[in-house]
């Protein structure tokens, strides 16, 4: 088992990463950082912009075709265009 520090989460929901914890990840003061269930567990790591690679991936099509009524562009109400 890896390093394992306990924290207080204030009334806010806010805990504080113990300083030999954000060093070992690389965290920054102020420095993003992600949360992700996976199995039961919560994992913290520090956060990145995606790169362009990981979007094209995670891209699915289908999921952005509009059909042919609708106008994605134009969220101007029926009846009430300009050009």
């Amino acid at each position: 088992m890896g390093v394992v520090r306990k924290a207080k989460v204030t009334s806010k929901g806010q805990v504080t990463i113990p300083a030999d914890i954000r060093r070992l990840l690389g965290i920054d003061g102020g420095g993003p950082v992600t949360f992700r269930e996976e199995g039961g567990r919560v994992l913290i790591q520090p956060a990145h912009k995606p790169s362009l690679r990981e979007l094209v991936d995670g891209f699915d099509p289908e999921r952005h075709r509009h059909g042919p009524q609708e106008r994605p562009w134009d969220d101007a109400p029926r009846g009430r265009e300009t050009l």
